[in-house]
């Protein structure tokens, strides 16, 4: 799609940056709820992948160089959404990342610092 974006009209270049922008935001939300981790591993790297060429895509369209960049309302909203799931996506990255690390801690014998429940070291709370 990179190659033929000179040749798309300004509309046509914004609603091609909805629909990218929508997809992203799609896939983000799915990552987030989980769904890479219910699927197989292969359909999850497929997944990522997929991500990174609608990103690509989407950077494409936005730098083409024919016209004025067009900004609609809805591009605007559309690219508020997706920067709205990015974020949520980064924190649950970030969460469980710090589960991962403390687990890793706990398993390794290291001194534990927070507060854990007993049964299986989960960390509940850091003092």
């Amino acid at each position: 799609m990179a190659a033929s974006t000179p040749l798309i009209s300004t509309t046509q270049r914004a609603l091609a940056q909805c629909r990218a922008a929508r997809r992203l935001a799609r896939l983000f939300r799915i990552e987030r709820h989980g769904g890479f981790d219910r699927r197989p591993a292969d359909v999850a790297q497929r997944l990522v992948e997929r991500r990174g060429t609608i990103i690509a895509e989407l950077l494409a369209l936005a730098l083409a160089p024919p016209g004025s960049p067009l900004r609609s309302a809805e591009l605007d909203s559309v690219l508020r959404d997706l920067a709205v799931e990015v974020e949520h996506a980064r924190l649950t990255a970030q969460q469980r990342h710090d589960t991962l690390d403390s687990e890793l801690h706990f398993r390794r014998g290291e001194s534990p610092t927070g507060i854990r429940n007993g049964a299986g070291g989960q960390l509940l709370g850091r003092g």
